[in-house]
């Protein structure tokens, strides 16, 4: 009886276990079919592989998520080559390219900015529109009860925005070296009713959070302004739990129109060179903002 309740229950929840194992998709069968009958390297290259009439896909798992990886394979334009019942497939396997190239070892070259505390600019009022945050923490799917720290947290633009994506189970560590952007950082957060949120006043070569205590560690627009890059990162390594993320967000040095100076911008192999050799590696990029580099790492095993 008992047996037969979790059977149906599973049958319930999943359709049942083979129709759960259809969803996730099979790599391998996907592979086959995207050098196979697909006829997808007749147009994409990927790993030095096929055709370059069309994008690159060697690290599109990097750059897409499963969702937005099924709305492209629904296109038209790969119909009929990849079915409906053979999208999952093509998923999973488009989800395993994540090979990204190497980044050339360097000294940093860049000056390290003071800590701002321009609070007229953190608040602009365009701002919701320039950096998308509904967006960026949609993309980075951060589970309900999580613990997060918002690392350079400033006027509490995201610290709030945090707290209340990770609910009352979760919790946000809001960090800054200025205790005035604390203060403004503890007024947001009241302003929005929250309780789960803690204040920390870091140091300029230490932020002050627990070892393995953290499954994010969010940097927005902070990291170009670490005193200390080198032992900041290497602390927050130390604080992230297994498979825990660090998010950095920084207006690109690339783009003519983002709305900082250059001494404020960090170009996307600046954001490599310096943070891949203390041990990290890219997990994701957020490719979808317009004037900023969106990249996440992971600890490397």
């Amino acid at each position: 009886m008992k047996r037969a309740l979790l059977l149906a229950l599973s049958v319930w929840l999943f359709g049942s276990a083979e129709a759960a194992a259809q969803a996730a998709g099979d790599a391998a069968r996907g592979q086959a079919h995207f050098a196979g009958d697909g006829r997808c390297l007749s147009c994409h290259m990927v790993d030095g592989r096929g055709s370059s009439t069309a994008h690159e896909l060697t690290w599109i798992g990097l750059l897409r998520t499963e969702e937005s990886l099924r709305q492209s394979l629904a296109e038209p334009v790969h119909s009929p080559v990849v079915s409906s019942a053979q999208t999952v497939d093509v998923v999973a396997y488009l989800r395993t390219l994540r090979k990204i190239w190497a980044v050339d070892p360097g000294d940093r070259t860049r000056d390290i900015a003071p800590a701002s505390g321009n609070v007229e600019f953190f608040n602009r009022p365009d701002r919701d529109a320039e950096e998308r945050p509904d967006e960026i923490l949609r993309a980075l799917k951060i589970p309900v009860g999580s613990t997060v720290a918002d690392v350079g947290a400033g006027t509490g633009y995201y610290t709030w925005r945090l707290a209340t994506l990770v609910g009352p189970r979760g919790k946000v560590f809001a960090v800054d070296v200025q205790p005035s952007m604390l203060e403004e950082a503890r007024a947001t957060v009241k302003r929005h009713g929250l309780g789960n949120v803690e204040f920390v006043l870091a140091q300029d070569d230490n932020p002050r959070l627990a070892e393995k205590s953290l499954d994010v560690a969010f940097i927005a627009y902070a990291y170009h302004e670490f005193a200390d890059p080198e032992s900041v990162m290497t602390s927050i390594g130390r604080a992230l739990k297994p498979g825990g993320r660090v998010v950095i967000l920084e207006f690109a040095k690339e783009s003519t129109i983002a709305p900082a100076s250059n001494l404020h911008k960090m170009s996307f192999e600046e954001i490599r060179r310096e943070i891949e050799p203390l041990g990290f590696a890219i997990d994701q990029l957020l490719d979808f903002l317009p004037v900023q580099h969106g990249v996440v790492f992971v600890r490397k095993p």
